[in-house]
């Protein structure tokens, strides 16, 4: 790999970062995390299972402790409740509210429904593909991250 197709990456990389700065005004005290979480809760109970709070830190690769902050953020929005099971007291299962559920409609569904048409022009392979390779990249990076500061 040469250096300037290293450089010509990371520029690509700042555009796509200001990508998700184009992304929709969200309504008061909701972030693009609190969006992230409601997609996840949303699509793990299509799959009929209760969701849990370590269901979503798996899906999201995020500690569940972050997770856990950003769920009590959304209940007292009421976008969320928990639900503490009958079997396992343990165990608290989270589900959308109507809110979350609109949130979802309009922040997600429609949105990446609008992208898919913007983005027609981009072939299904070249986005999976540019999808890959910043994941990769991402994972490689991070596995070096203290070599890469101090070198």
């Amino acid at each position: 790999m040469n250096v300037e197709s290293i450089k010509k990456f990371l520029t690509a990389c700042q555009q796509a970062k200001r990508i998700t700065e184009i992304l929709p005004g969200l309504p008061d005290g909701l972030s693009p995390s609190h969006i992230r979480v409601i997609d996840t809760i949303h699509c793990l109970s299509e799959k009929g299972q209760p969701v849990k709070i370590s269901d979503i830190s798996k899906e999201l690769k995020v500690t569940a402790p972050s997770i856990t902050r950003l769920i009590n953020e959304l209940e007292a929005k009421h976008v969320l409740t928990k639900n503490q099971e009958q079997v396992d007291k343990r165990v608290t299962s989270l589900t959308l509210t109507t809110s979350g559920q609109t949130y979802y409609q309009i922040y997600v569904k429609e949105y990446h429904a609008q992208l898919a048409l913007l983005f027609s022009s981009i072939s299904e392979q070249a986005i999976q593909t540019t999808a890959a390779t910043i994941f990769q990249a991402y994972e490689i990076m991070k596995g070096q991250e203290t070599k890469l500061h101090t070198s």
